[in-house]
């Protein structure tokens, strides 16, 4: 994969439901500062309809190399330390290209 390539990923983040109310604080706050970023094509937070206590952060950056700046970035790096305590389970990311 050329790092010039943009990047798709698609984030499952399981919130605790009795701290769900918070964790969306916490990821629209990430959410804000990402879409300010030059490297953020678009970052959208959905639920499906059978599992709504699941919810899927879509997100495409410019390049793999955008991507990895993000990563390292203080509203990243604070917001994954807020959210540690508010999931149930880990964030599971998957990482797509353009066919």
């Amino acid at each position: 994969m050329s790092s010039a390539a943009p990047l798709y990923l698609i984030a499952v983040i399981r919130p605790r439901p009795e701290m769900a109310a918070e964790a969306e604080v916490h990821l629209r706050r990430l959410m804000a500062g990402t879409l300010a970023e030059p490297g953020c094509v678009s970052m959208e937070l959905v639920v499906s309809d059978e599992d709504p206590d699941t919810w899927i952060m879509l997100e495409k950056f410019r390049s793999r190399a955008d991507w990895d700046e993000h990563m390292r970035s203080s509203h990243v790096t604070a917001g994954n330390a807020a959210l540690a305590g508010l999931l149930r389970a880990p964030t599971e990311l998957q990482f797509f290209t353009q066919k």
